[in-house]
């Protein structure tokens, strides 16, 4: 691993380096590693869970934004590890096999667009993603709380979400502003389940004005009869089941 000073760090990638090997074997554990297993990683940044990771699995795909850690990594020398200098967001998910484990620790400022295009991904297995407490605690709140809202309704319908475990910010370098989660996403039987583009089209919608009743942001069902007396519910008060219901109907 790099040392504290010896890499420009970027805020805007969000960069915070992990340095607690406690910590470290927690989050790989979380992930339930086999040597069968192909695995994604977001972020490697300077190779803090993929040097503990690579002799667990039988392949990791490292997707990192910024060149100077990839060189670093280059270095490294891992044998199993495929290197990509990409933004995730634009990265070409064909690179991967049929089946895959995602592990990684996302930005704040883009976790939301990053997590619903993993949600996308026909056949992962496991996520196992760290995100700023605040951000977590969305992810698993349910209906009537304030933290609930879009974010909880796609993790929710498409994966069994839990919290596994806080991490402090002073096990990281730079020391971010905020204490850190991880939470392990389990993918739902996808038979039984609505089409995750045009559901989240529909999600985003009834959420678009939070304050306003679902008559006011879906207009169209509410004039169409379709929304009977949830049209004089909030968006937060549904529940996920709720929202698939809706949206079947509609």
């Amino acid at each position: 691993m790099l040392n504290n000073t010896s890499h420009p760090f970027r805020k805007k990638w969000g960069q915070n380096f992990l340095r607690d090997p406690n910590i470290i074997e927690k989050i790989i554990s979380s992930l339930k590693p086999d040597k069968q297993d192909h695995i994604l990683e977001v972020g490697p940044g300077d190779g803090a869970l993929t040097h503990s990771l690579y002799s667990k699995v039988y392949k990791i795909y490292a997707v990192e934004i910024d060149p100077l850690l990839i060189q670093h990594l280059k270095e490294q020398k891992f044998p199993n590890v495929n290197l990509y200098t990409c933004d995730i967001l634009k990265w070409d998910f064909n690179h991967l096999p049929d089946t895959v484990k995602i592990i990684g620790n996302l930005p704040y400022y883009i976790s939301s667009p990053i997590l619903f295009k993993f949600l996308a991904i026909k056949n992962w297995q496991r996520m196992v993603l760290m995100f700023q407490n605040e951000l977590a605690q969305r992810i698993v709140s349910n209906q009537g709380i304030k933290s609930y809202g879009r974010l909880s309704v796609m993790c929710q319908v498409y994966a069994h979400v839990n919290i596994e475990f806080t991490v402090s910010r002073n096990v990281f370098y730079p020391k971010p502003n905020i204490d850190s989660a991880i939470v392990t996403f389990i993918p739902k039987e996808k038979k039984n389940l609505p089409d995750i583009t045009s559901f989240s089209a529909f999600i985003q919608q009834a959420f678009s004005m939070r304050r306003k009743k679902l008559k006011n942001n879906l207009p169209i069902a509410y004039k169409n009869g379709m929304l009977d007396k949830l049209g004089e519910m909030r968006p937060e008060e549904l529940s996920p089941k709720d929202y698939i219901t809706l949206f079947q109907r509609i």
